[in-house]
């Protein structure tokens, strides 16, 4: 599979966790609101993958300014493109408790990376691989996020969105803690880290399957670690074995797309471009 169509089926499940409070030196409108970091979502009921310290920055945050913003794909029809975004409450966190190796460990003393609950259904979702085997140095990856938050939207113009979509960003898995194992205990990339893409998935080039999630690096230097999917295969199904979430108010995106989007309603936002190439 090339990689423009791994590209492809990935992007709809990635969010972006964000802000109403935006840090401003001036008193221009921002374009677009803060971002602090990505996620993807795991479950069709609303459940997102992230990083912990994510989540910590997202619980510090007063609940009626926090969101989760979707991208739904866009729609081509009679020589129109519409595009949108969708933002979300955040209803719940479910973090690691505890976590406890049966033998020698070299990763970080508590993976990061945690999960977050929203109020829509029917989503699109990655799937984890957990056969962390397939990690191994020189392993061409890549992943979709939102380095550096809301900035690179609105590259012309700070009072305009320019983007609506995460960008992707390619490389190599640079090493394998501690060694080249079947279980790897962590991972290094070769992607510079930037604040706003953390909780990024990581997916071979061929496969949209999620071998990783992006957590931390060096400043300045394209060494970025990531959390192995097997241990997010096993905390996804330690937090939805008895997980039973309540959805008898809650709305499908599909229904949310098809009902609202010829109202322009509040909490989703359609832009119609006219096509450029002739009919």
């Amino acid at each position: 599979m090339k990689l423009a169509n791994v590209i492809r089926q990935v992007s709809p499940a990635v969010v972006a966790f964000g802000s109403r409070f935006v840090h401003s030196t001036s008193d221009a409108t921002p374009g677009f609101p803060s971002i602090i970091g990505t996620g993807f979502i795991v479950d069709e009921r609303g459940l997102i993958l992230t990083n912990q310290h994510v989540i910590d920055t997202i619980e510090k945050i007063p609940g009626h300014a926090r969101f989760v913003m979707l991208f739904p794909e866009p729609i081509s029809q009679n020589g129109q493109t519409m595009f949108g975004v969708v933002l979300r409450r955040v209803v719940a966190v479910n973090s690691i408790a505890s976590f406890e190796s049966s033998g020698p460990y070299f990763g970080e003393a508590t993976p990061d990376f945690g999960f977050v609950q929203i109020d829509l259904q029917g989503l699109p979702v990655l799937e984890v691989c957990g056969d962390s085997n397939l990690i191994e140095v020189g392993l061409e990856v890549a992943t979709l996020g939102f380095p550096m938050g809301e900035k690179p939207l609105s590259p012309y113009d700070r009072g305009r969105a320019s983007q609506v979509s995460p960008f992707a960003r390619r490389g190599i898995v640079s090493s394998v803690l501690p060694c080249a194992c079947d279980d790897p205990h962590g991972f290094s990339v070769d992607i510079l880290s930037e604040g706003g893409a953390s909780g990024s998935p990581i997916f071979r080039t061929d496969d949209p399957r999620v071998i990783g999630i992006l957590h931390s690096g060096f400043d300045g230097a394209p060494i970025t670690y990531g959390v192995p999917g097997h241990f997010l295969e096993t905390g996804l199904e330690i937090v939805t074995r008895d997980w039973h979430p309540n959805l008898t108010d809650v709305p499908t995106l599909k229904q949310l797309v098809d009902q609202e989007r010829p109202k322009g309603p509040k909490g989703f936002e359609w832009t119609v471009l006219k096509s450029s190439g002739k009919s």
